[in-house]
């Protein structure tokens, strides 16, 4: 399957993808890319994976074989510790 992901780190989404299982050819695009048609030119008429936020971007000429696969962000334990401690205490 073709892969597509316009965000900040779009071989994480592939890793996912592969961690899944599925073999993907991948295409990275900018984080924030203004898709059009031409830039799912590939050469191979394979379904297209892609995140749901470039989905999104892609409503108005998407073909039936392309799918949006939700990723959900996950931050780690460090940050949550990390924000409460800039945060004023309750009550001050």
């Amino acid at each position: 399957m073709h892969a597509v992901a316009g965000i900040a780190d779009p071989e994480r989404f592939f890793a996912m993808l592969r961690a899944a299982g599925i073999a993907v050819v991948p295409h990275a695009f900018p984080d924030h890319h203004a898709y059009a048609p031409e830039d799912f030119t590939f050469g191979s008429p394979l379904p297209v994976l892609m995140t749901e936020k470039d989905a999104v971007k892609c409503a108005a000429f998407a073909r039936p074989d392309w799918y949006a696969v939700p990723v959900r962000a996950q931050l780690p334990e460090a940050f949550w510790q990390a924000l409460l401690a800039r945060l004023p205490a309750r009550g001050a």
